[in-house]
């Protein structure tokens, strides 16, 4: 059976377009609905940050200035470090009333010292040194000025150069000589030390011994680079190398409670 409708066609247009626009008003309303809650927590998020902020404002303020402060210190300390360095390598010769002491110190009553030469010789240089290039310095480096300026111009002459002392005199007791070369070498000033000659006086009448002791004096406070190793010395016409039993026997008679003085 078929459905006849009587109502008009303009009021069913009326009825579709109130249901719709009731579908635009609960849609309007749920997305006003979200925009004003995204609103409302956006604003409370922004307050809880501003206040975060304004609590952590002093202290990134205090810890900025701390930070420079460290900076400041930092060249201070780098620039008094460069003036400590500077100052204990202008205090890196031993004295020679040191060098002196220590020489006379365990000299023996049989051993008479005429002669005390104290010179600096040139090392060698490396031969990785002398052939190899030298690395061009960063165009950024900054140069090195006041005291560390001073101290690689030293580093530059100085380091080089080694002290080395000459002892002359003439013993009757060879052995003495050779414990007195092996006290020496136990000193802390002492890189090494030996006989450079060692002869028979020209005086026959006397049964005594000319000699030359050669003593390399460490690298004082300050200085860089290690004490060089002196090569093993050959013997040679006029020349007697210390024994080393025999320097010890001496040592051990000198000090018969252990080398304690």
């Amino acid at each position: 059976m078929k459905t006849i409708d009587f109502l008009p066609e303009s009021y069913r247009q009326r009825e579709l377009l109130r249901r719709a626009r009731l579908w635009w008003a609960a849609v309007t309303l749920v997305l006003g609905g979200a925009i004003g809650s995204a609103a409302t927590a956006q604003a409370y998020l922004r307050r809880s940050l501003e206040r975060e902020l304004a609590a952590l404002t002093p202290e990134f303020t205090s810890a900025h200035d701390q930070v420079r402060e460290l900076t400041a210190l930092q060249a201070e300390i780098l620039a008094a470090s460069h003036e400590a360095s500077l100052v204990t390598y202008l205090e890196h010769p031993w004295p020679r009333t040191r060098l002196m002491a220590e020489i006379v110190r365990p000299l023996p009553e049989s051993i008479r010292l005429t002669q005390l030469h104290v010179t600096e010789e040139e090392l060698a240089r490396p031969a990785a040194a002398v052939a190899g290039p030298r690395q061009a310095p960063a165009a950024d480096a900054a140069k090195p000025v006041g005291a560390e300026h001073d101290l690689l111009r030293l580093f530059e002459e100085m380091e080089r150069r080694q002290t080395v002392i000459l002892l002359e005199g003439h013993t009757a007791d060879v052995s003495a000589l050779h414990g007195y070369v092996a006290e020496l070498s136990q000193s802390p000033l002492v890189a090494h030390a030996g006989i450079k000659s060692m002869e028979a006086a020209p005086d026959k009448q006397l049964t005594r011994t000319q000699f030359t002791l050669r003593l390399l004096v460490h690298f004082g406070p300050g200085q860089r680079g290690d004490t060089p190793v002196p090569p093993a010395p050959a013997a040679t016409a006029g020349q007697v190398l210390p024994p080393p039993a025999l320097a010890a026997q001496a040592s051990d008679r000198r000090n018969p409670a252990g080398g304690a003085r």
